[in-house]
């Protein structure tokens, strides 16, 4: 594929994974408010089979959702790669794929487990202290692997434009710390932030590489 393509891709699957992303937020919000996010603590196992049935209709709608936001993500992550990488920065582009490898398993091995857990449940059974605490473990090193895939990506974005040195700056001093205040602070509002940050940086990712596909040949 020649530059124009590969712009055109980054364009149309970053595009891809903020509408999906944005139509988890809205089953979240119209559902209760709860998100798959809430299901990554520990907390009591009867208590946590109880709300995944009270809120079982909004998760699995979101694990359907979610399902295509990390084909769509992963595949981002991989066709910006492809279009940043050089000689000079062939092994941060390496080591930060790899991350984002690691963070795509684990989300399908979380979704998978969600399910599992909410099957379960249907059975009147409820998961274990262990399950939990490996549930709970995996889910946030999901997530810090995602960070280190982007903050490492961010050191090989164009910047050339405005919104090009915007988009790597909130990823060094916006998504990468909110993400981690997440889970060391819990708070709702970080929770939400980590959501609009992720959102508002896909939809500039794709914005930008379209108006790169326009020159590029």
């Amino acid at each position: 594929m020649n530059t124009k393509q590969l712009y055109l891709f980054v364009t149309i699957v970053a595009l891809a994974s903020a509408v999906t992303l944005a139509g988890m937020l809205i089953v979240a919000l119209t559902q209760g408010g709860v998100t798959a996010q809430h299901f990554e603590n520990f907390f009591e196992p009867q208590q946590y089979a109880n709300e995944l049935l009270r809120y079982e209709t909004g998760i699995r709608a979101i694990l359907g959702i979610d399902g295509l936001f990390l084909v769509f993500y992963t595949a981002t992550v991989i066709f910006l790669a492809m279009a940043v990488r050089d000689e000079r920065n062939s092994i941060l582009v390496a080591v930060s794929i790899f991350a984002l490898l690691v963070a795509t398993f684990l989300d399908i091995h979380e979704n998978t487990d969600l399910l599992v857990f909410m099957q379960m449940a249907k059975g009147n059974l409820v998961p274990s202290v262990e399950q939990l605490h490996s549930r709970a473990l995996w889910s946030g090193v999901k997530f810090q692997a995602s960070y280190l895939s982007f903050f490492l990506l961010a050191f090989a974005l164009p910047s050339k434009t405005f919104l090009e040195k915007f988009l790597r700056w909130s990823l060094w001093l916006g998504y990468v710390p909110v993400g981690i205040l997440v889970y060391t602070f819990p708070n709702p509002l970080f929770s939400w932030a980590r959501y609009l940050l992720m959102l508002s940086g896909l939809l500039i990712l794709s914005w930008n590489f379209y108006l790169r596909s326009k020159k590029a040949k």
